[in-house]
């Protein structure tokens, strides 16, 4: 419609929207409503309250259906993922679920567990207390207590086992850590209550039996303690270790034949039962973190001994435990004069020198530890690396490429020898290697990544961008990658592709300027001005002074004749951003003569612009035409 039939059409117009907008405040008067729609994701919640701690598979269809991207839906994901044993997934939709949904306490939960059988304590202890804010399941304190036990809890382990019977009475398991909490709290008769009551339901659980003649004998109670061993002991009448105890335990009780029979069995000369009794203490203390106390045990293990290659292992352990690696080099390195076979040794060793930035010396004890025994991948992946970080990447090669001859199936490893490849300046080889460990860890996003960048550096666009379509499919909240794929598809001209991703985009950040932006300017390329306004207004709506938005809108109204809407807008980005020279040019093509800021310290006029332009236009001709006469 021209602006003319507009002006002319104005009274009628004028008449309409007036009773549009009486009808639009009579309705509500009336009682009248627009019948909003209840929220579907509000609606997927309740269903899953209602499904208490099953989600049966007609409610996943259910949540699904109403709200498949929010923190419920990634929550049932994870839970259809998981029930399937595909923990990776899982664990990402979980995630997921509570980026959304930060209070769905079961995706805390359940995100929390699978971190736990992962070994990723501290996150799992972060997300099972997250979840116990607001679910106090059994199996979220299970949980809890499965970490303590784990690592050395008392008091918390104490009372999330507790809270975990509640919920599961007969799992002997738990009341298995609940005894062990009492037992480290020095609340040894209430440890031997727990233990029996394991043993009523488990009479040859062995460890228990065990672990309760311990906590007998702590307490004092020898006949008792002797009692459960010698139970032991007839279900496994070789084991030596058993037969040591008995004896220390006789020892204790002044029987020294019975401790000497038991010594016997356990194929000790009753003479050296001091020192393996020596022995015997510097493990337990070892294992209680007494490290001072383990080495005093070794060392007299040693003055009664002296040159005995387990009492110096162990004596150098107990010294690296505690912090003296000066003094644990001088003990192994007496070991190894004994027996320089030992490859054990000399691989602890070169982690002590690499600590210790003797890179040469670590390098030579690495060697050693592979000639004595050369399947000692650990060995053999140190020294990997450090020839990565020495810059001597062939050998780096070489020694990924014989631990891959042991450990094929790593795809850890093929990623860094990718990544050696890389630093080699051999890009094709590190892409093979990036594949072959995408095949093996088709999750892993880090590796993706890097492959794509390899990508991209060796010119091969599609392959890149089939890497960053895989990316977004894993992390679909991935800015980062969304940008990279967004500016390849720009640069390659593919507009058809790039308009969904800037939709996904905008949907993913609704409150991004920036995103509005260049939606925007995709919609004015493919001439949909009204949808190119829209996003354009959405990112001035959000940032006012954003001068692309506000130039590319006064650049689209000079498009569809409406000039003075042109000149504000203009006006306004230029303001916004003085350098910014598109609205200056635009404005002086709209015959603004007002004057332009151009630094701080001088400024220019449109006119006095053209004027300056014209004369340099003709001093240029002049002195053309002057060197023409002059080579006539």
């Amino acid at each position: 419609m021209t602006i003319k039939r507009l002006f002319l059409l104005w009274p009628k117009t004028g008449m309409l929207l007036r009773t549009f907008t009486l009808l639009m405040w009579a309705m509500p008067m009336c009682g009248f409503t627009w019948g909003s729609r209840p929220d579907p994701c509000a609606e997927a919640n309740k269903t899953l309250a209602s499904s208490q701690t099953e989600i049966t598979d007609k409610i996943a269809d259910r949540i699904l259906g109403l709200c498949p991207d929010g923190g419920v839906g990634h929550l049932v994901k994870g839970y259809q993922f998981e029930r399937k044993g595909l923990s990776e997934q899982a664990i990402n939709e979980y995630r997921k679920s509570v980026a959304a949904d930060p209070t769905l306490s079961q995706a805390h939960g359940n995100l929390g567990l699978l971190l736990l059988e992962q070994h990723s304590d501290n996150a799992a202890a972060k997300e099972l207390s997250e979840a116990l804010r607001g679910d106090a399941a059994p199996r979220y304190h299970r949980g809890l207590a499965k970490l303590l036990n784990r690592g050395g809890g008392t008091a918390l382990l104490l009372f999330h086992s507790q809270e975990a019977l509640k919920g599961y009475p007969e799992d002997t398991t738990a009341r298995t850590w609940l005894a062990e909490a009492y037992a480290k709290q020095g609340k040894l008769d209430l440890a031997a209550e727990e233990y029996l009551k394991v043993l009523a339901k488990e009479p040859a659980n062995e460890q228990v039996r065990l672990e309760l003649a311990e906590a007998y004998n702590k307490s004092g109670k020898l006949d008792d303690s002797i009692r459960e061993l010698n139970t032991v002991e007839r279900s496994n009448p070789y084991n030596k270790e058993i037969h040591k105890q008995l004896a220390w335990l006789y020892q204790q009780k002044g029987d020294k034949s019975q401790a000497d029979q038991e010594l016997q069995l356990a194929g000790v000369n009753p003479k050296n039962a001091v020192i393996d009794q020596l022995m015997q203490q510097g493990d337990q203390q070892l294992l209680a973190h007494s490290y001072a106390k383990a080495v005093e045990s070794y060392e007299n293990v040693l003055k009664k001994r002296p040159g005995w290659p387990d009492a110096l292992e162990k004596l150098g352990d107990a010294q690296v435990a505690a912090g003296n690696d000066d003094e644990a080099v001088i003990t192994y390195r007496q070991e190894l004069s004994l027996d320089p076979s030992n490859s054990s040794i000399h691989y602890t060793l070169g982690i002590l020198y690499e600590r210790k930035g003797l890179l040469d010396e670590a390098e030579s004890q690495y060697r050693e530890s592979l000639q004595y025994d050369p399947k000692n991948g650990d060995a053999r992946r140190r020294l990997a690396d450090m020839y990565t970080l020495r810059g001597k990447f062939q050998k780096s090669i070489e020694e990924y490429t014989e631990l891959l001859k042991l450990r094929g199936e790593n795809p850890i490893l093929h990623f860094k020898l990718a990544r050696v490849y890389v630093k080699d300046k051999e890009p094709d080889k590190a892409i093979y290697e990036y594949l072959v460990a995408v095949k093996l860890a088709p999750d892993n996003i880090e590796t993706r990544k890097e492959l794509a960048l390899q990508y991209g550096k060796s010119g091969k666009v599609d392959e890149a961008e089939d890497q960053y379509r895989e990316l977004l499919r894993l992390d679909r909240n991935d800015d980062e990658i969304r940008s990279a794929l967004v500016a390849s598809y720009a640069k390659q001209k593919k507009y058809e592709a790039l308009l969904p991703l800037l939709k996904d985009a905008v949907e993913l950040a609704p409150n991004n300027a920036n995103g509005h932006y260049r939606l925007g300017i995709m919609y004015e390329y493919k001439k949909e001005y009204e949808s190119a306004r829209g996003q354009y207004q959405a990112a001035i709506d959000l940032s006012p002074t954003h001068a692309k938005a506000l130039n590319a809108l006064g650049r689209l109204s000079i498009k569809t004749g409406d000039l003075e809407k042109a000149k504000i807008l203009l006006e306004a980005a230029r303001a916004a951003d003085p350098y910014f020279t598109e609205p200056r040019y635009l404005l002086s093509n709209l015959g603004d003569d007002r004057t332009v800021k151009l630094g701080s310290h001088r400024t220019v006029s449109a006119e006095s612009r053209k004027e300056k332009r014209g004369k340099a236009t003709k001093l240029k001709l002049s002195k053309k035409k002057h060197k023409s006469k002059q080579r006539h």
